[in-house]
């Protein structure tokens, strides 16, 4: 199974694999090292002895190709439309 990726708002100034991150800036990362950075503090919102909210912070997004892939109804069945 592919690792899912997690959307995360960095809560501090950081540097990550060599990019500075201000707070707000947003990273995407696999779960494994999202649970990490939630954990350690960093994501920007999510207190990391709240249970819930680390759930919360760590759903997976839906895959941005996986969007991008399906067409609207209209473009999938010839309609332009007019």
């Amino acid at each position: 199974m592919a690792d899912t990726t997690v959307r995360i708002a960095v809560a501090h100034h950081l540097t990550w694999e060599g990019i500075e991150l201000t707070p707000g800036d947003e990273i995407e990362l696999p779960h494994h090292q999202a649970r990490q950075f939630v954990a350690s503090g960093y994501a920007a919102g999510v207190d990391p002895s709240d249970p819930e909210a680390v759930a919360k912070a760590l759903a997976p997004q839906p895959a941005r190709k996986q969007l991008a892939a399906k067409a609207p109804a209209d473009k999938a069945e010839g309609k332009t439309g007019e």
